[in-house]
C-alpha cells in the first residue's frame, strides 16, 4: 500500500532545515562582529564552524549505518539546536566567551552533516513506501534542500535587520527543532539492518570507516563520479566564492550585480530540479548527466568572461544554472542502486567528504588565478579546466553504467 506521509515528511524536514542552516551561515557571522567587532574573530569563528563540518562528514557515516539513521537524525537535528539555541542564551545569562563561541561554532558545523545523511539513507525507503518514482522523489528533497538555501540567507537578512541576530539564532534553533519533530513523528522506526558483528568500539568504528573507502575503491563508477564531484566542486567554489565577488568589485563595480548572480544560480538549479522531477522518470541518466553538465558547466564561465549589459549576464546564468539542478538527484539514483542498505551511511558519506574536499584547493586556485592574470582572464582559464571535466563522462566507458540495473534491491524503511 502506498503510504507518501514519511516522504513528505523528509522533504519538508529537509527544506526547513536547509532554510535554519542559511539562515545561521548569516546570523552567527553578524553576531560575531555586532558583539566584538573583530573581522578576524569573525573570519576564525566561521573557519571553526566549517573545521566542524568537514570533520563530521567524514566520521560520521559509520554511525548512520549503526544507530540507524532515523536516530542519528533526530539525534544530530536536536545536538544542533542545543549549539546554535547556547550561543544567544549563553549571551543572555552567564555571558559568552569567545572560547566558548568557538566551541559552539564547532558543534553547530558537527551536527549538520549526521543529520543530511541521515535523511539521505532515509530517501530511498521512504520512496519505496511512497510508490514514487526515484526521480521525483529524489528530485522533491533536492528541491527542497535548493528552495531552503535560496530563500533562507535573504529571510535571516531581512529579519537581522528587524529583531537582531540573536533572535534570528533562536528562530534558526526552531527550525531545526522543527525538522527533528517531522522525522520523529511521521518516519516510521521500520526494521533496521541486522548488525555486522564485532562492531563495538574504536575498532569496530575504524573497520566500519575503512569499509566506506573500500567499497568506494571497489565500485569504479561511484569512485569517479566522487572525483568528478571534487573536482567541479572545486571550481564551483572558486568562482561564486572569489571571482564573481572580484568582478562585482574590480570589473562591474556592482556588488548588487554579483550577489544577483549568486541567486540566479540557486534559482536556476532550483527549476532544473523541478523540471528533472517532472521529466526524469522518462529520461536515461547518462544522456541526462552529460547533457545538464555540458549546460552547467562551460556556458557559465564563458558568459561571466564576456563583456555583456548586466540583464543579460544575469538571465544567461540563471539558464545556464538549470543544468545544475538534474544532476544531484541523478547521483542520488545512482548511489541508490549501487550501496547496499547496510553500507549507505558510510558510503554516501565517504562520497560527500570526497566531494567538499577539493573546494578549498579550488578557492586558492581561483585566487591564485585572480593575482596572476585578472578576473575575466582567472574565469576562463577556470572554464576551460571545466571543459576537460565535462569531457570524461562522455570519453570514458565507465560513466555509461549508470543506466545499469540495480546492483541492489529496493528497501523499506531502516
Amino acid at each position: 500500500m502506498k503510504h507518501r506521509t514519511p516522504l513528505t515528511a523528509l522533504v519538508i524536514s529537509s527544506g526547513i532545515s536547509s532554510a535554519g542552516s542559511a539562515m545561521t551561515l548569516i546570523a552567527v557571522p553578524w553576531f560575531v562582529l555586532d558583539t566584538t567587532g573583530s573581522g578576524a574573530r569573525t573570519g576564525l569563528t566561521a573557519g571553526v564552524e566549517m573545521l566542524g563540518l568537514f570533520a563530521s562528514v567524514a566520521l560520521a557515516g559509520p554511525l548512520v549505518d549503526r544507530y540507524g539513521a532515523r536516530r542519528t537524525s533526530i539525534v544530530a537535528d536536536l545536538f544542533t539546536v542545543a549549539m546554535v539555541a547556547g550561543i544567544p542564551l549563553t549571551h543572555a545569562t552567564t555571558g559568552l566567551s569567545f572560547p566558548a563561541l568557538l566551541a559552539l561554532a564547532f558543534g553547530i558545523g558537527l551536527g549538520r552533516a549526521p543529520s543530511r545523511s541521515a535523511r539521505s539513507v532515509l530517501l530511498p525507503e521512504t520512496i519505496t513506501l511512497a510508490g514514487v518514482p526515484v526521480q521525483r522523489g529524489a528530485s522533491a528533497q533536492e528541491g527542497a534542500l535548493s528552495a531552503g538555501n535560496l530563500l533562507g540567507a535573504p529571510i535571516g537578512g531581512a529579519l537581522i535587520a528587524v529583531v537582531g541576530p540573536t533572535n534570528v539564532l533562536l528562530l534558526d534553533a526552531a527550525t531545526l527543532l522543527t525538522a527533528a519533530a517531522l522525522v520523529a513523528l511521521l518516519v516510521p522506526i521500520g526494521r533496521r539492518p541486522a548488525p555486522e558483528p564485532a562492531t563495538a568500539g574504536i575498532r569496530g568504528y575504524l573497520r566500519e570507516l575503512s569499509q566506506s573507502v573500500e567499497y568506494v575503491r571497489k565500485d569504479r563508477l561511484l569512485l569517479v563520479v566522487g572525483l568528478l564531484c571534487a573536482g567541479t566542486n572545486a571550481l564551483f567554489a572558486g568562482l561564486s566564492s572569489v571571482l564573481i565577488p572580484a568582478l562585482g568589485k574590480t570589473v562591474w563595480h556592482d556588488s548588487a550585480l554579483a550577489g544577483s548572480l549568486i541567486a540566479a544560480m540557486g534559482a536556476g538549479g532550483l527549476v532544473g530540479t523541478l523540471l528533472y522531477g517532472w521529466l526524469g522518470p522518462r529520461l536515461k541518466r547518462w544522456p541526462t548527466f552529460c547533457a545538464s553538465f555540458l549546460l552547467a558547466g562551460p556556458p557559465t564561465y564563458l558568459v561571466l568572461a564576456l563583456d555583456l549589459p548586466p540583464v543579460l549576464l544575469v538571465a544567461f546564468v540563471a539558464a545556464c544554472a538549470i543544468g545544475n539542478g538534474p544532476l544531484n538527484p541523478v547521483l542520488a539514483g545512482l548511489k541508490f542502486d549501487r550501496v547496499a542498505v547496510e553500507f549507505r551511511g558510510r558510503v554516501f558519506g565517504a562520497l560527500h567528504a570526497l566531494a567538499i574536499a577539493a573546494s578549498p584547493v579550488g578557492t586558492m586556485t581561483a585566487g591564485l588565478l585572480l593575482d596572476l592574470a585578472g578576473p575575466r582572464t582567472a574565469v576562463a582559464v577556470m572554464g576551460v579546466m571545466f571543459v576537460g571535466l565535462m569531457l570524461c563522462p562522455l570519453i570514458f566507458p565507465v560513466w555509461r553504467k549508470m543506466d545499469d540495473p540495480p546492483l541492489v534491491p529496493a528497501t523499506a524503511v531502516s
